[in-house]
């Protein structure tokens, strides 16, 4: 006999496997998480407060031991120390960082300071970092700056978030519950096939307005498409910032370090003895 088919793979059939974006082929959409939610249903922020708890505590607690490095994939060391070695601005008078081991002659200053150079492929300097500072420990990949910059943001979202400047909050609130999902996915302790650490670390009811367990870990192991905006050091949440349909950028939670995860499950183990034990929580690990 057949095996039934989960909603999330009849709608991709459906679609003719096309992604909502053409980069994102492969991975995977908000849209799938809400299959079946009714259009008259709505998310309040208050189905956010717990997930945004618990990300302030995960930022302020890793930032001075993991700001140091992400200077580097901030793009916010010296451009001129990196190619040359040296800088004509001593360090106090430099806008940027000048501590740093990382060398690459050939990269391109104008596309590290500016993340674009105007010469495109014409430029004969290179548009990417080639290489890893020897002094770094826990943020080792593009992957994982990502992961962490989405720590970031959510924290930067808790604490400066305006809700009269979006037009579309449902949506964004969809996106910011279906990306904690990830990263407590990703970051937590957990037993293999099972969802109790979204339960214990969000919103309950919440994660059950989402698709059926089963089919929800099944999404959990895709990359998913990330609003490009969320990765904006310089968001100003004074305008009306976000638009579903902006630009994506695929992460794929799945590829992580052993050590970067390491570090993390810590973090949340210790959030959970400090703040959810206390109040009768159970462990969501064996």
């Amino acid at each position: 006999m057949a095996s039934k088919k989960s909603k999330v793979d009849q709608l991709t059939e459906k679609t003719g496997a096309m992604a909502l974006n053409h980069t994102n082929a492969t991975s995977s959409q908000t849209a799938h998480y809400y299959i079946d939610r009714k259009e008259s249903d709505t998310i309040s922020f208050a189905r956010l407060e717990k997930g945004l708890l618990l990300f302030i505590n995960v930022y302020e607690t890793s930032k001075s031991t993991l700001a140091t490095e992400m200077l580097f994939w901030d793009h916010r060391l010296c451009a001129n120390v990196i190619i040359t070695g040296t800088c004509s601005k001593p360090s106090d008078q430099c806008r940027s960082e000048h501590q740093t081991s990382y060398r690459q002659m050939n990269l391109c200053p104008h596309w590290y300071i500016n993340n674009r150079c105007t010469l495109g492929t014409k430029c004969r300097n290179s548009h990417q970092l080639e290489a890893i500072p020897n002094e770094h420990r826990n943020i080792r990949t593009e992957t994982e700056s990502d992961v962490f910059k989405l720590i970031r943001f959510i924290r930067n979202f808790a604490g400066h978030y305006n809700e009269t400047v979006i037009d579309d909050r449902q949506e964004l609130y969809k996106d910011i519950l279906v990306i904690m999902v990830h990263l407590v996915h990703a970051l937590s302790r957990k037993n293999p096939q099972s969802i109790k650490h979204l339960h214990l670390f969000l919103e309950k009811t919440t994660i059950n307005q989402m698709i059926a367990e089963e089919d929800l870990l099944r999404e959990l192991e895709k990359p998913f498409s990330v609003p490009e905006v969320f990765f904006d050091l310089r968001l100003n949440y004074s305008a009306n910032w976000y638009r579903p349909t902006g630009n994506k950028r695929d992460v794929d939670f799945n590829q992580l370090s052993s050590r970067f995860v390491a570090y993390f499950n810590r973090i949340f183990v210790d959030y959970y003895q400090g703040r959810l034990k206390s109040r009768g929580a159970k462990a969501a690990w064996s």
